[in-house]
């Protein structure tokens, strides 16, 4: 039984071989733009990490500098999904998803927003960090 989903220690029921990877990208639907970790990536597909990732059955492109790629998100387990392309990627395409410049760190989303909570100022109100004071 176990030949037949493993020949020689490889899982024989991959279409495409799959490269461990730990690459920064962007995940791209209609409405979001998701940082993320490709943490595997075959012609066929990809694993992705990231937080607030798209529902199983959503249309996404996977961007890393140029290289890019259309697909759907089939699975999704925790901060992991799983990417099937709808094109198979060649050769050269894979090679441009290494080969691109390196991304922005992936961290979690804190809630704050830019400019809140300035140290200081000449307006009439001003915050120290944690609240408002009244001059």
């Amino acid at each position: 039984m176990l030949k037949l989903v493993f020949d020689n220690g490889q899982d024989s029921r991959r279409q495409w071989p799959r490269q461990l990877t730990i690459l920064s990208a962007r995940l791209l639907t209609v409405t979001t733009d998701v940082p993320v970790r490709i943490r595997d990536l075959s012609a066929g597909g990809a694993r992705i990490e990231g937080f607030n990732l798209p529902a199983a059955g959503t249309d996404v492109m996977l961007k890393r500098g140029a290289a890019d790629a259309f697909g759907t998100i089939v699975w999704v387990s925790g901060t992991q999904a799983g990417i099937e392309f709808e094109d198979a990627l060649e050769h050269e395409a894979l090679d441009a998803f290494q080969k691109a410049p390196e991304m922005p760190a992936l961290t979690q989303p804190d809630g704050r927003r830019p400019g809140f909570g300035r140290k200081g100022g000449t307006h009439p109100r001003w915050s120290d960090g944690t609240g408002w004071i009244d001059s």
